[in-house]
């Protein structure tokens, strides 16, 4: 057993595994930065989720990337908030018996989303052990009981982390509570930077992916892509529910045979896909924070994003353009504007490489450089941008935002 108050402990709603690799992706990277940065962690991972979902049932402990993992596992899947918070509260009650037994009292308690530190906060007043909250997602209203532990909990939280600033606002508007923003962990590996170098005639190709459902703003995207010239190509990459309506609303709109749908994919597809695309657009209606624009902006893509939340905090004149939500016209001409200005600055360096040949162009030359650097979508900018992306969203950068977040 350890000495008392000598590690965080983590808590959230799940732990990735290699049949689920996205249930609690965020949260264990976040977990693996700390841990990196040299703090002690234990993660606690309380697992409501359906009983499809197949895993041990009770308490279980093991080793994940030299990380002490515990789960309690209680499949239940969608239930009123009232019993769900319930059995959350049984199963974080259980788990800390254990956890106490195995390494000792926590010094603090780093717990992800208000929806879990509502199970949290009478353990930690008991053993006067500080707790931080960092929110990953919107919360919803769960009925008037659940909010007031809720609002209790982010409240009495040394500090509330948001991911992003729209995120912070959502929280002091509902809540009254305070937030600092800290992005999540981008884990860039598979995304590297690489100049387009597309050969000359080659179409101009646009790349959207996520799950497809309504809050991506698929629809627009079909209906916008319809209004572009039609020396364009679209590729989607991803499945979900609204997949057939945006199948057919193509097909409605005559772009079908200029539209590529890949279904699901994976990581490394994505950024292979990203790197012969031009253009990523995604006009979500709603984001926390949006990792995929992230991805492509690490490889050197421009993006299209919307005014939607998340992207705001990232997505500007340097790397991209941000529009309104639901605004097909507009969207249509983001996608025409980003395209001029790509080709002119291609255009631009063909020219320079055929007109500096020479010798005595030297002075043509210079124009020519001047007028590429000065285009905010030049292999350039975008490189740069690439770089920028990388140092914001690191682990170790994250990680140390966290810490001072817990120093305070």
């Amino acid at each position: 057993m350890r000495k008392d108050r000598d590690y965080i402990l983590e808590v959230s709603w799940g732990c990735p595994t290699d049949e689920y690799p996205l249930n609690g992706l965020f949260q264990f990277d976040q977990a693996r930065a700390l841990h990196n940065a040299g703090k002690d962690i234990v993660f606690l991972a309380l697992d409501l989720r359906s009983f499809r979902k197949k895993r041990k049932w009770g308490y279980d402990r093991f080793v994940k990337e030299n990380i002490q993992v515990c789960e309690y596992n209680f499949p239940c899947g969608p239930l009123p908030p009232a019993i769900k918070y319930a059995i959350q509260d049984f199963a974080f009650k259980k788990a800390i018996v254990h956890i106490e037994k195995e390494f000792g009292i926590p010094e603090c308690i780093h717990v992800h989303c208000c929806q879990q530190a509502i199970s949290v906060t009478e353990y930690s007043n008991k053993r006067h052990i500080p707790y931080v909250i960092t929110e990953h997602i919107t919360p919803l209203d769960e009925g008037d009981g659940i909010e007031k532990r809720k609002e209790k909990a982010l409240k009495e939280a040394k500090e509330v982390i948001a991911v992003s600033k729209a995120l912070a606002r959502d929280i002091e508007n509902k809540y009254g509570a305070k937030s600092v923003v800290v992005p999540n962990i981008a884990d860039l590996s598979e995304f590297e930077y690489a100049p387009k170098n597309k050969a000359e005639g080659n179409t101009f190709e646009f790349l959207s992916a996520a799950s497809v459902n309504y809050g991506k703003g698929f629809d627009v995207l079909i209906k916008a892509f319809a209004k572009v010239t039609r020396s364009v190509h679209l590729t989607i990459m991803g499945d979900g529910p609204e997949m057939p309506a945006i199948r057919k609303l193509a097909d409605d709109l005559g772009v079908t045979d200029r539209i590529s749908f890949t279904g699901s994919y994976v990581r490394r597809d994505f950024a292979e896909k990203l790197h012969a695309s031009d253009v990523f657009v995604l006009p979500s209606r709603s984001e926390t924070f949006g990792i995929v624009y992230i991805e492509a902006l690490a490889t050197g893509t421009p993006v299209i994003a919307t005014r939607c939340g998340g992207p705001e905090d990232f997505v500007d004149e340097t790397n991209g353009m941000l529009v309104p939500v639901d605004d097909v016209d507009a969207l249509a001409d983001a996608m025409r504007r980003m395209m001029q200005d790509i080709c002119s600055d291609r255009e631009t360096a063909k020219l320079e490489q055929s007109e500096c040949s020479d010798a005595d162009a030297e002075d043509v030359c210079k124009a020519n450089d001047d007028i590429r650097n000065n285009n905010r979508f030049s292999e350039e900018f975008m490189k740069a941008a690439a770089s920028n992306c990388r140092e914001r969203f690191s682990a170790e950068t994250v990680a140390g935002k966290i810490i001072e977040a817990f120093d305070r």
